[in-house]
């Protein structure tokens, strides 16, 4: 007796399925093999059809057309819906990469007992992740600056040491004690707001990513055209958005708050200083894959953490707005690349 031949599915479920499999594929063709969107894509169509086709049965060719039709114009709209918010978001960005006139960093006078102390100070606005505004001058003394400046970094690397937990802990021990204005205000805050463990943290935190971004090299600055596109692109739009010549490619935080031109471990050291002040456990950590620093803070939240020593260190971007704790950009929030290299507790 002859079998009959298996009809094919054409209403929503070939549609969804089809769909299902286009998504994978497409995601391992152009993330995981590197093949361009368009290929990709294409690809990934013709394979989700066969791969449909062998689970629920082969449709009529015009329900294959159509199918493939509303999946690639869903596929390509999702695209450029993507593309769109990358270029708001980049006009955002573009936007933060140069200060207010009131946030400037200025040189005044301030008054202490009865001395008339000059001072490098920044009037800060800003608000945390969670909409509270807050206002603070981060302030350190001229002769502080200039003490430390005309000493060169003496820092000699430990082999029994991590190279950069070992710098960054020298940098917290030798300008920690220059910070004591900058600790004050902090502490004014915190006490006439009446802030728990985690809200201080999110004003500190918040605070240090609300400076727009600068690169720091250890070589001087060239033009943006010896860079690559991602510098590059920031610097076409920002061209003082650089410092270099500076030693280890890093500010010290003290240098760092007298002219606000910071990098990503520039940020996490001088976070690090403050929230290790106050008693926090906080860690800095590397990654060599992404080329990144961030800060961990062992503290009650949810989201991506890195545990250490049996300890749970929620991770922290400080390089940009709107980074709560626990919240990594998806370009590099694989845990596995990393490393803590500096705790202080």
């Amino acid at each position: 007796m002859a079998q009959t031949q298996k009809k094919g599915n054409n209403g929503c479920l070939w549609l969804i399925v089809a769909g299902f499999f286009t998504i994978f594929a497409f995601v391992f063709l152009n993330q995981f093999l590197g093949i361009t969107s368009t290929f990709a894509l294409l690809t990934a169509l013709v394979f989700s059809i066969i791969v449909t086709s062998k689970i629920l049965g082969v449709s009529n060719k015009k329900s294959i057309f159509s199918t493939s039709i509303v999946l690639f114009l869903f596929f390509f709209t999702f695209k450029f819906f993507i593309g769109f918010i990358a270029q708001l978001i980049d006009a955002d960005f573009s936007e933060d990469l140069t200060f207010s006139k009131n946030e400037q960093v200025k040189k005044t006078t301030i008054l202490e007992a009865t001395d008339s102390v000059v001072v490098y100070q920044s009037v800060r606005q800003w608000t945390d992740n969670f909409g509270n505004d807050y206002t603070g001058d981060l302030t350190i003394r001229e002769r502080d600056f200039i003490t430390l400046a005309s000493q060169p970094l003496a820092y000699r690397f430990n082999s029994n040491n991590n190279y950069w937990g070992g710098l960054y802990d020298y940098l917290e021990k030798r300008d920690g004690p220059s910070l004591d204005l900058v600790m004050n205000m902090f502490q004014t805050i915190h006490e006439s707001k009446q802030l728990n463990e985690m809200e201080f943290a999110e004003m500190v935190v918040t605070c240090i990513q609300d400076i727009p971004y600068s690169f720091v090299f250890s070589e001087a600055c060239e033009p943006a055209e010896f860079y690559e596109e991602s510098i590059a692109r920031i610097l076409r739009k920002c061209p003082e958005c650089c410092i270099g010549n500076q030693p280890y490619g890093i500010q010290t935080p003290v240098a760092f708050l007298q002219n606000l031109k910071g990098d990503c471990d520039t940020r996490t050291v001088l976070i690090y200083t403050i929230l290790k002040h106050f008693n926090y456990d906080v860690a800095i950590l590397n990654s060599d894959f992404y080329l990144h620093s961030i800060l961990g803070l062992n503290i009650p939240a949810t989201g991506t953490y890195k545990i250490y020593n049996g300890k749970k260190y929620m991770l922290w971007e400080t390089t940009a707005k709107y980074y709560a704790a626990g919240a990594l950009p998806v370009s590099f929030n694989d845990v596995t690349h990393w490393n803590i290299v500096l705790t202080s507790k």
